[in-house]
């Protein structure tokens, strides 16, 4: 589903025992936010952030 292929099976189980997708190493810079994945997810626990809220998140954790 993800047009550049950047997602992969994880090694770690949820508790639905189900292998968790996860982004493949080195590729993040790769996504280009479509939200094919946020859309194709059954359970909409895949979603993307812009890097500003990944930032200022970061930055509310540190403090």
């Amino acid at each position: 589903m993800c047009p550049t292929g950047i997602l992969e099976m994880g090694n770690e189980l949820n508790m639905r025992i189900a292998y968790t997708p996860q982004v493949k190493e080195g590729k993040a810079k790769y996504c280009t936010a479509c939200k094919r994945c946020e859309y194709g997810c059954p359970d909409w626990c895949i979603y993307i952030l812009n890097e500003s809220d990944n930032e200022s998140t970061a930055k509310k954790a540190e403090v």
